[in-house]
């Protein structure tokens, strides 16, 4: 029994580059794609499938296709998907994205409430426990199914580590269980992962420029988890260039030395460059000669004005770039213990 865990696919992201909505649109039909050729009997997506609840037609269209060819590939395939925090919106009442996706053939949905689905028969049982779940109570009754052979809990929530308020949910007669929230790869006990997103969607994608996005898959019968990278948008973040010695004249030059040592270039990355000791009107001047022409050939762009003189500056060496290049197509093995969440549900 194979299972393909997604979570924080944040569809509808917009990011501060003209491309970055269809980077996240892509990147979820390339897991999909690959999930096809690698057959599992369930998919399920941990919480914030969608980037907001407002968010137009085209994210929702691109996840219906998506999912239709893959049942087109695996007819009996389900997905089952727990609300995330940007799913709900905040109108009670009001119908989010995640009541459209729940109309498609193969699709079961938890939006607020603890769900229960039964599938094949009866003998794999996934249980969806939705944000809004999470933290409406203090005292969850979430279990497994003692007459499945298969029970998978799929959950949007951290972890608490040490003394929490938070619910407790024991890990105990759980074959997987899937937990979303978190943008990173963890692995947290045997049985136990986050997947991460499939791109750099978080608030400072630079903070997410060194981890391998994609999704998992988990074998129940042993327990065995594997993470499939998803090529992903890279990031660039240079060191901080000064102005010491110098006006807009200097930085330039200085920032010049800097993208020429970055190793594979600037082109196509999402690139932040942190620019020390200029005044607003050099900064202006700045963009209009120099961050123009480099705003054109990268992905987005983010100067960072950093106030004072610092005792150093950018140069095309080491320690002046941080890179996260686009992961390839391997897998590696996870198991044992990871690191533990700062909040939430789990012990």
């Amino acid at each position: 029994m194979k299972v393909a865990h997604l979570s924080d696919l944040h569809l509808g992201y917009a990011g501060a580059g003209p491309g970055r909505a269809g980077d996240v649109l892509r990147a979820f039909e390339r897991a999909l794609a690959r999930i096809a050729e690698l057959g599992p009997d369930l998919v399920v997506v941990a919480g914030d499938v969608f980037d907001h609840p407002e968010v137009t037609a085209s994210p929702i269209a691109t996840f219906s296709r998506a999912v239709r060819k893959l049942r087109d590939s695996l007819p009996e395939v389900v997905v089952a998907v727990a609300a995330g925090v940007r799913d709900i919106p905040l109108e009670a009442g009001a119908h989010g994205p995640l009541m459209v996706i729940g109309a498609l053939p193969g699709v079961e949905v938890a939006t607020t409430t603890v769900r229960r689905v039964g599938l094949q028969g009866g003998k794999l049982c996934v249980t969806l426990l939705p944000h809004p779940a999470v933290m409406a109570s203090r005292s969850l009754n979430v279990s497994p199914d003692p007459a499945a052979k298969w029970n998978v809990l799929v959950a949007h929530a951290a972890l608490a580590s040490g003394r929490s308020h938070a619910p407790a949910i024991a890990r105990r007669g759980w074959d997987y269980v899937a937990l979303g929230s978190s943008h990173a790869y963890t692995p947290v006990a045997e049985r136990v992962c986050y997947c991460g997103s499939l791109e750099r969607v978080g608030t400072d994608p630079w903070e997410e420029s060194a981890i391998d996005k994609g999704f998992v898959t988990a074998q129940l019968e042993s327990g065995e988890v594997t993470f499939w990278p998803v090529e992903a948008r890279a990031a660039v973040s240079l060191a901080p260039i000064e102005a010491t010695g110098g006006g807009t004249a200097t930085v330039a030059r200085r920032l010049g030395e800097a993208l020429a040592g970055v190793p594979g270039g600037i082109d196509g990355k999402l690139l932040r460059v942190p620019v020390r000791g200029l005044s607003a009107e050099d900064l202006a001047a700045l963009d209009r000669e120099v961050l123009a022409g480099v705003r054109r050939r990268v992905a987005e762009l983010r100067v960072d004005a950093l106030p004072g003189q610092g005792a150093s500056h950018g140069s095309g060496g080491a320690g002046a770039w941080r890179d996260a290049s686009a992961a390839g197509e391997r897998s590696s093995r996870a198991g044992g213990r990871g690191r533990v969440g700062p909040r939430a549900v789990g012990r």
